[in-house]
């Protein structure tokens, strides 16, 4: 009732300002709503795709500790690395250092405490860390330049034992790759992230622990280069809320005033945006452990919104990270809030000038209405280009003023939504920017699996300038895609997009692309995209050529695989080849195979004097001869050294084996000519006949290996076929050489003394030590029964050194016992005592400690130990000599000749064998041999000892003979120290 009894201007002006006042709110009010719905999935994209380019750089980052440690521990495996040759080990840990500059440190630790590592210094000059045996101290060396240990530079102090650290302890315990604690460094300022791989042998039994340390300041580098919005954050933290690395703090540690490095916690970050987060995710989830997915929140710090993206990320080893993206809201919401101060403005301004115009337009409001009614149609059109002429009435004047404010503010109003419009697709394009500027393909497809999106790098490699017109079932045929290593079609439904479209996160290596005869290998990235109702919009996929890389990995296991010097199998794949073989037979009936182990006869006689270079020719021609001799479908293998194996697959009979061998024996009879040297060599061949009882492959190996013995036992370059007979002869080997170490530690060596008389007036002037075994099941056992055995397995050296000890102790309470100081004892040595080093100091420490003089030992050496390097054999007597012991020739006349050394040896006696001895009364040829063996002692200055005495007429031959001394089975048996004490109470004999 109040309007009808209003002015006409108020009637006419209230509407008109009421209408332009809701107008220009809503389109505000829309304009300011789309804008901030646009910016949000704008930010929400733009942490998605941070936090894939961090994945994916974690991914590459970590993976390369464990490539290390894959790589060390097959080099370890093969043989390549020796894990107690430290220095070797120093010098290749020091070439990976140069190779991968993220890794800090590379090292090695084994159960015995040793310990050595390469270490990267803040000048990236390179030290080494070294340990022998605990409690030595931790020394630090420098670096040469070839990655030796050069100089001495400080000693660790408070070095940890390496078995009580945590990375040794994870890896020994789990027996498997692992990821160990983050820890501080002190010898630089630096937090690294160890990785470590347990080293076991073939009976899993622990030999040490291999790793290296990944600098984690990298990673704060590269979140540092990350840009995120105008101020975003980046973090990656512990579940434990210890800082990994962070895009604001390039070395993520602190250094006390102690000079020591710390950890860096939320607590200690100093960073507000962190701690903030940090406390907003602990109230959401009580504690960071309860964050298993990705989670995308809002929050606020000092009143300001924040966006925050929190991602888990997880790896193979046992890493349980959470990678933090932290943008405020205010990077992206800035124009749309300028824009809204800017509408508010134009609304206010609006309603002043309609207003205005209202009341100037009543004075024209007899204006006809049909030029009103026209413009209005021609505005409904979309022509906002109309202005109403005001007539003098005030009433019709105000109305056309404000029906011209209307159109002209309307056309202001569309295009301000033009402008808003025109900045969305601005920050579309600027999104389609950042994705140009991925160094990875990116495509992007929707709902309904259609591709919508290419990016440059992802056009050149799917080979295409512009989007297909294609269907999704045609994708395959489209870009010739296939499951790697095969011609099958990679079917739709596993495509890593499709399977994105279903709600899954996928990373997979298994796609090909064929193309121009080549083949693209593609690792693929997929994963989902939302929109505001938790519905699958879009799915993203990243993908990049690996192809080298696949190469590259390729090579690797070829090279685990085969031999690096004749390029034939190794140990590993000839392993896997019989294991295929062994179960083959047991599949197929009448299935059978052969197995023939070689070893090269006189190899190192070849190596040693003609050279490493010309012995590895011979080997890698002996190969070739080998891969020659054998069918496409047998396999020769290298198991190392000198060693070689055959497997002769689908034979119909042994002989064919055989003629395999023979085959190979006739292509050696020709010379290999290597440096201008004719070479002849030859080979033992062991055979085994392959069938379905065999259950291991080491079963086959071992009987080959011990045919291949029995052939060099039967006189080299000639084959032994294995039967069960060999077996057994090889366990009581095994079985003796096992007790024979037994008898060691449990003292069960005796030694027995045979008396040496004059021969003259029977008076005893010393004894010989022999060897007896006191084994505990089969009683006293002789020494030709265990002595070949204990010279091959090197274990003659302690039990020589033992009896060495206890005959002159015994020797030296004899002469206190009797007061006889000229009592003498003859101890026997062997080759490998001649072949040690510490000989010399092992006579001196037993004559030393025993209180003996040493004129009082004797060592007896065989004629064959003299043809072995005779000059430093020569050398070697002549030392002794120089010290008061005498030598004696045991056996003389029984090996080679050594006539022309004998002049030159500084020796005291010649023991005349049993054999000439105990035949001369049989054989006249026996009696002369004695008799010009006495006479060359006597011209030479020597005395005669003979042995083997076993009759009163042998004794008054040799007393002819002019033989001074003698021993054997008529004078006395070897008698135990108790019975020879009463021998020495008698101290006579004829």
């Amino acid at each position: 009732m109040l309007l009808y009894r209003a002015p006409l201007r108020l009637v006419l002006i209230l509407p008109f300002v009421l209408q332009i006042v809701i107008a220009v709110s809503i389109t505000g009010w829309l304009s300011y709503r789309n804008g901030e719905q646009a910016v949000n999935d704008l930010a929400a994209q733009l942490r998605g795709e941070v936090v894939a380019r961090i994945r994916q750089h974690l991914d590459t980052e970590l993976a390369t500790p464990h490539l290390i440690n894959r790589t060390n521990l097959e080099l370890i495996r093969t043989g390549e690395l020796k894990t107690d040759d430290f220095a070797a080990l120093g010098t290749h840990f020091w070439h990976q250092l140069q190779t991968f500059k993220s890794t800090n440190t590379v090292f090695f630790g084994n159960p015995q405490g040793r310990f050595i590592a390469a270490q990267r210094l803040d000048d990236n000059s390179l030290i080494f860390i070294k340990r022998e045996l605990p409690p030595a101290e931790a020394k630090v060396y420098n670096a040469s330049t070839q990655g030796k240990l050069a100089a001495f530079k400080s000693v660790i102090s408070n070095f940890i034992d390496v078995r009580k650290r945590p990375w040794y302890k994870a890896a020994s315990i789990r027996r498997t790759p692992t990821w160990g604690n983050i820890f501080a460094l002190q010898i630089r300022p630096s937090i690294d992230l160890p990785a470590s791989t347990p080293v076991l042998n073939s009976n899993r039994d622990l030999q040490g622990v291999i790793g290296n340390n990944l600098a984690l300041g990298t990673i704060s580098e590269f979140l540092y280069s990350l840009k995120v919005g105008q101020s975003g954050q980046t973090f990656i933290l512990e579940r434990n809320g210890e800082l990994v690395a962070s895009s604001t703090a390039p070395q993520p540690f602190l250094i006390g005033k102690d000079g020591k490095t710390k950890r860096m916690t939320v607590a200690t970050s100093n960073n507000a945006v962190l701690q903030t987060a940090t406390d907003y995710l602990l109230k959401q989830f009580s504690n960071l452990k309860g964050i298993n997915t990705t989670k995308q929140l809002r929050f606020l710090i000092d009143r300001k919104p924040y966006f925050i993206e929190v991602f888990p990320y997880q790896d193979q080893w046992g890493l349980d990270w959470l990678i933090v993206v932290v943008v405020p809201e205010s990077d992206f919401m800035g124009q749309i809030h300028a824009n809204t101060r800017t509408t508010i403005v134009l609304c206010i301004g609006a309603l002043v000038i309609a207003t205005y115009f209202g009341i100037m337009t009543t004075r024209w409001l007899t204006r006809p209405l049909l030029q009103l009614n026209y413009a209005a149609k021609e505005i409904a059109q979309g022509n906002f280009q109309q202005t109403i002429t005001a007539d003098r009435i005030r009433e019709v004047k105000e109305l056309a003023s404000s029906f011209n404010q209307m159109t002209l503010q309307l056309q202001k109003s569309f295009t301000q939504m033009r402008s808003l419009n025109q900045a969305l697709l601005e920050s579309e394009s600027r999104v389609k920017q950042f994705l140009e500027a991925l160094p990875v393909g990116v495509a992007v497809h929707n709902q309904a699996g259609h591709l919508t999106y290419v990016n440059r790098i992802g056009q050149r490699l799917l080979n295409i300038n512009q989007l297909p017109n294609t269907e999704k079932w045609n994708l395959i045929d489209t870009f010739q895609q296939y499951r790697a290593g095969t011609s099958q079609p990679y079917p739709l439904e596993d495509l890593p997009a499709m399977r994105a479209l279903r709600g899954e996160t996928v990373q997979t290596e298994d796609i090909e692309i064929h193309r121009d005869n080549r083949v693209i290998s593609l690792e693929v990235w997929a994963t989902p995209i939302f929109d505001e109702q938790e519905q699958i919009a879009y799915a993203i996929a990243a993908f990049q050529d690996i192809s080298n890389r696949k190469q590259t990995e390729a090579q690797l296991i070829y090279n685990a695989l085969h031999d690096a010097l004749t390029d034939l199998p190794n140990r590993n794949l000839l392993m896997e080849r019989l294991e295929l073989t062994i179960n083959r037979a047991k599949r197929v009936d009448g299935y059978h195979f052969a197995v023939l182990f070689m070893d090269l006869d006189r190899f190192k006689v070849i190596n040693d004097s003609l050279g490493h270079l010309v012995g590895d020719r011979l080997l890698i021609s002996f190969a070739h001869k080998l891969q020659e001799s054998i069918r496409s479908t047998d396999l020769a293998a290298r198991l190392g050294g000198d060693e070689f194996v055959l497997v002769l697959e689908e034979i119909k009979g042994i002989q064919e084996a055989v003629k395999t061998a023979e085959r190979i024996f006739a292509e050696l009879q020709s010379p290999l000519v290597l440096e201008e040297h004719e070479v002849f060599i030859t080979t033992s061949i062991g055979i085994v006949w392959g069938t379905k009882d065999y259950e291991q492959v080491s079963d086959l190996i071992r009987d080959a290996d011990i045919a291949m013995y029995r052939a060099k036992a039967q006189g080299r370059a000639r084959y032994e076929i294995f039967n069960a007979q060999m077996h057994t002869q090889a366990m009581k080997r095994l079985h003796l050489e096992n007790d024979l170490r037994k008898a060691l530690e449990r003292q069960e060596f005796l030694v027995y003394y045979q008396p040496i008389i004059m021969l003259n007036n029977g008076q005893l002037v010393g004894f010989e030590a022999l060897i007896r075994w006191q084994h505990p099941t089969r009683g006293l056992v002789a020494p030709g029964e265990f002595l070949t055995v204990a010279e091959e397995t090197g274990l003659i050296v302690s039990i020589d050194s033992w009896m060495l000890h206890t005959a002159c102790q015994q020797l030296a309470a004899w002469q206190r016992a009797f007061s006889n100081t000229a009592l003498k004892i003859s101890v026997n040595l062997s080759a490998r005592d001649f072949l040690g080093i510490h000989l010399l100091d092992e006579v001196e420490q037993a004559l030393v400690k025993a209180g003996l003089n040493s004129s009082c030992l004797t060592l007896e050496i065989t004629e064959s130990m003299l043809l072995d390097n005779v000059e430093d054999t020569i050398k070697l007597v002549a030392s002794l000599r120089e010290r008061g012991v005498q030598i004696s020739i045991d056996d003389f006349g029984t090996g080679y000749s050594s006539l022309s050394y004998l002049h030159r040896l500084p020796i005291d006696f010649l023991k005349i064998d049993h054999s000439f001895v105990s035949n001369m009364q049989v054989s006249d040829k026996n009696y002369k041999i004695v008799s010009t063996i006495v006479t060359l002692s006597n011209q030479l200055g020597l005395e005669v000892i003979a042995e083997g005495i076993e009759t009163l007429q042998q004794i008054e031959q040799l007393q002819r003979l002019g033989c001074k001394f003698g021993q054997g089975y008529f004078l006395s048996r070897p008698l135990p120290p108790q019975a020879a004490e009463a021998l020495l109470m008698r101290n006579t004999f004829l």
